[in-house]
């Protein structure tokens, strides 16, 4: 079963999609989207620019295998597209952060397409650095603030 907050945006708003035509269809399920999903353990749900020429690769950062340079089958189907906008691991993303040197050091976000539920799982773990962090470089990022209360 879907969450509440599943299908909303860290603004509380519906879920944008992360990918869109010209590039690499991107979400656990392949559907556009960085959708709360069962079974998904890597909580895929932050929306990111691989393809921002600011801040580390991703993929390097992460040592990953180096997909985010890689063309992958396009969101509106047929042939391959590069990856760009592209759904990464919320837990990957705190790593990405804490290995890039922080906030400013890491590739753009595509704010309207991150999904609520990585803020919470991050306000979850609160007290933890890495996690802290990375709630704050969304704040910052993407101009929002999350209360104790929400």
């Amino acid at each position: 079963l879907h969450h509440v907050w599943s299908s909303e945006n860290i603004y509380g708003e519906t879920l944008e999609q992360c990918s869109h035509s010209g590039m690499a269809l991107t979400g656990y399920t392949r559907d556009g989207y960085c959708t709360d999903i069962n079974g998904d353990t890597g909580s895929h749900h932050i929306c990111i620019d691989l393809s921002s020429t600011t801040g580390g690769n991703f993929c390097s950062v992460t040592g990953q295998s180096d997909w985010c340079s890689s063309s992958l089958t396009c969101h509106d189907g047929g042939g391959l597209c590069p990856v760009q906008d592209w759904c990464v691991c919320q837990w990957a993303f705190a790593s990405y952060l804490q290995y890039a040197g922080g906030c400013d050091k890491i590739q753009d976000l595509v704010c309207e397409a991150i999904n609520m539920q990585a803020a919470l799982a991050y306000k979850s773990m609160a007290g933890i650095t890495k996690y802290d962090n990375a709630l704050r470089c969304i704040e910052s990022r993407c101009g929002v603030a999350f209360s104790k209360e929400q």
